[in-house]
This record gives structure tokens, C-alpha cells and sequence, in this order.
């Protein structure tokens, strides 16, 4: 079978792009012939490496797949204007750069956001007359305009009917979470149509230790409450801050935030307005190291904005965070994160309204009135178990492979 993966990120990217590049590989190694068509490397920080500046075009292989890397504008996290240009390059430079790919695909698989790669997916497997898979990891424009990173306008309206559109032309719909899933069913797409396929998570997570992260940083003796990812839009890391501030007075606690984003700095100036000193913020990091900092940390934390489509988020993170065996707070509505930790092992949760909520759980698990170690390795055997990337790739596959898709 011969599949053309569509997606504007791709590595070395680091983030949630890993997923596509775990499960490509997957296909690969199970003999089938996988092409990906995507953009010259810049995300998050909008640089694009030095041998691919100035291209067009771009061709390399990465294990055995064949990337196909097209023009597109830079553009870091905190330039989402830029972006959304980005987005519209892309389309128009990949699209050319599709002609240059010889042969036939059995399958096209775009994956979405952003909702340009899902209409260049529908554009090429007309041209190609393949089968289209889409695969959505977030809903837009609905979700962007619940977050607040896009506003309501003719322009979301028409991103709307335009995905309405492909949704009803895809053969099938791969979601990442049961709550997307039951969205499509709720919308009109059916059933057979569509499948639940999480990201999991690699050995190189459920095997890691803490490499020092806690000398390097001078945690040694503090109990470290732990974030790590994307400070945008889609989170409520303000009620962190609140509870590093009520727990300011004992030593003993430190707040860490590693990454970036676009509201980073919002966050940063939060805290150096509350003078505080059990805070710190540490830059993006490399994804090798991250599950060293996750298993460095006492209490892994993750917060949502508290909006409906929050339901049906599942973050990629957690995965990552159960898999280094340490206990997790999370604020959210009641979500399918939620019931998730719940079914793993335990759901320790607050309100993002309602900071102290978040600080009485850091006390009560330095306490020890909470077992976070039994907890965390509930959560390890949980993903070890049940949610390797392996074994939803072999899923996804299947999906692949046969005419139908079990839910």
C-alpha cells in the first residue's frame, strides 16, 4: 500500500508532530511504501534550520520514508497572524510540489489542524483519485474560536462549511480522542466512518529516569510541581501561578514551567508581579530531555481552559506524564482527560477557578495524605499496558488495511 502522509509539521519539529513520524515509521517497518509532504522546519520558534532556508523544494528520506518539504512562511508561537499566513503558504507550495511526486497512493492521510493541510489532503487524492484519511487532532475552527485564538467571523463560518465539506468526502475520520469521535456521530458523519486512535506514548518515555535534571536546576531538596509543553491558549496556567503564590511562605515547594508559547511571557510577568521566587520558567527543550524532566518532578500538573470543547480534549501529555510513574493534577470541566487518570489508577483534579483547590492537593501529597507514589506507578502500568504508540499504531494500520473501522 502506498500512503501520502499530509502534514504542515513534521521532525524535526518538536511537540505533537511526533505522533504522525511514530506511526509513519509503524507502516513503514509493516512494508508499506509511506511519502510525507510538508513544510520546511520551523515550529514553534519560527527558525527554519540552515539547510533547508531558501528552498522551495526539498527531498530527504528519514527512515525509510520519503519527506517531500515545501516553502512555507516563518512564523514563531507568538505570531499567530504570521501563522495563519503560514498556513495559506503551505497549501499553495505543497500543492505545486505534489506534482513532483510520481506515481500513485492508495491512501492520502491529511492530517488536521491546521484545516489547509485537510483541503490540500481533499484537493491531491481528487487529483491522485485516492482514498482520503483524515485525521483530526483539534476541531477548528470551533475550538480556536472557544479558546480564543480565532474570533467568530464570515471567515470562521466559511472554515466551518469548508471542513463540513471534506468531512462528508474523507473515507474515513480518524479521531485522537472518543469525544471528536462522538462529535462527527453528532454531526451527521456515520459510525463506520469513523475511529478513535490515541497517540500513546514510546519507550522512551516509559523507560526514562531523571539524568540529573534535579542537580542541573538545584531542585535537589524542593518538591517540584512540574509543567511541560505549550503556555498557549488552549491552557489556564494562571491558577499555577496562584497556588505557587499561596504557597510561597514554605520553602520547601517550587513551581517549574518548561517550554514556551505564546502566553509565556503573560505568565512569567504574572509571577515577577507576586515577586515570586518558587517559580521558575525553563525554555523549550529538546524532546530527548523532556522525559527526564518529567521524572525529575514530584507532581506533574496540566490545566485547561475551563470552555465545552474542553470535554473532549485528551492531551498528548498525559500520556507522557503517566508514563514517568509520578502523580497528576489536573484542572479541567469534566473531561475525557479526567475520566482517563480516573480509569488509570485515580483523577486528583481542581477547578480553574479555584486556585486553592490546586494548592490543598500539593500539600496533601507532600504530606503523604495522598499516595502519589502508588498512584503514579498505578498510572506507569496503566500506559505501559494499554497505550504504547506501538499499540495504537497497529490499530491505526488495521483502520488502514481493511474496509472497515470497530470503534
Amino acid at each position: 500500500m502506498k500512503i501520502l502522509l499530509i502534514t504542515q509539521h513534521f521532525p524535526p519539529e518538536r511537540g505533537a508532530v511526533r505522533r504522525l513520524y511514530e506511526f509513519a515509521s509503524h507502516f513503514r517497518k509493516n512494508g508499506h511504501d509511506v511519502t510525507v509532504l510538508t513544510a520546511m522546519p520551523n515550529y514553534p520558534d519560527g527558525i527554519i534550520p540552515r539547510k533547508y532556508r531558501g528552498k522551495f523544494f526539498y527531498r530527504e528520506n528519514m527512515d525509510g520514508i520519503e519527506i517531500i518539504r515545501s516553502y512555507v512562511l516563518p512564523a514563531s508561537n507568538d505570531q499567530p497572524k504570521k501563522r495563519m499566513i503560514g498556513f495559506v503558504t503551505f497549501l499553495c507550495s505543497s500543492l505545486i510540489n505534489s506534482f513532483r511526486i510520481k506515481g500513485r497512493f492508495d491512501i492520502v492521510l491529511a492530517s488536521s489542524p491546521p484545516v489547509t493541510s485537510a483541503v490540500l489532503g481533499y484537493i491531491i487524492s481528487r487529483i491522485r483519485r485516492a482514498k482520503l484519511v483524515l485525521e483530526i487532532r483539534d476541531l477548528q475552527p470551533e475550538m480556536g474560536v472557544q479558546y480564543g485564538s480565532l474570533k467568530a467571523s464570515m471567515f470562521t463560518r466559511m472554515i466551518k462549511k469548508t471542513m463540513n465539506f471534506i468531512y462528508q468526502k474523507a473515507w474515513k475520520i480518524v479521531c485522537v480522542t472518543e469525544g471528536l469521535a462522538n462529535w462527527m456521530g453528532d454531526h451527521g458523519i456515520p459510525k463506520d466512518r469513523v475511529s478513535t486512535i490515541k497517540s500513546g506514548v514510546g519507550h522512551n518515555f516509559i523507560d526514562s529516569h531523571s539524568n540529573g535534571i534535579r542537580k542541573k536546576y538545584g531542585w535537589e531538596d524542593k518538591f517540584l510541581i512540574l509543567f511541560t509543553g505549550t503556555m498557549g491558549t488552549v491552557r489556564s496556567l494562571e491558577p499555577i501561578i496562584e497556588s505557587a503564590r499561596m504557597l510561597a511562605d514554605n520553602k520547601c515547594y517550587h513551581f517549574a514551567f518548561v517550554g514556551d508559547g505564546q502566553c509565556r511571557k503573560a505568565y512569567e510577568a504574572q509571577a515577577k508581579q507576586y515577586n515570586l521566587t518558587n517559580i521558575s520558567f525553563i525554555d523549550l527543550q529538546p524532546l530527548e530531555q523532556i522525559p527526564y524532566f518529567l521524572h525529575a518532578g514530584d507532581v506533574l500538573v496540566d490545566s485547561l481552559k475551563d470552555v465545552p470543547f474542553a470535554r473532549s480534549v485528551l492531551p498528548v501529555k498525559m500520556f507522557e506524564y503517566m508514563a514517568a510513574g509520578k502523580p497528576i493534577i489536573f484542572g479541567s470541566p469534566a473531561t475525557e482527560a479526567t475520566r482517563f487518570l480516573d480509569k488509570a489508577g485515580g483523577a486528583l483534579t481542581f477547578s480553574v477557578k479555584k486556585p486553592e483547590q490546586l494548592a490543598t492537593l500539593i500539600q496533601d501529597l507532600y504530606q503523604q495524605k495522598i499516595d502519589g507514589n502508588n498512584l503514579g506507578k498505578r498510572y506507569h502500568e496503566y500506559v505501559k499496558t494499554h497505550h504504547s504508540t506501538e499499540k495504537w499504531a497497529r490499530r491505526y494500520l488495521d483502520i488502514l488495511e481493511n474496509n472497515h473501522s470497530p470503534r
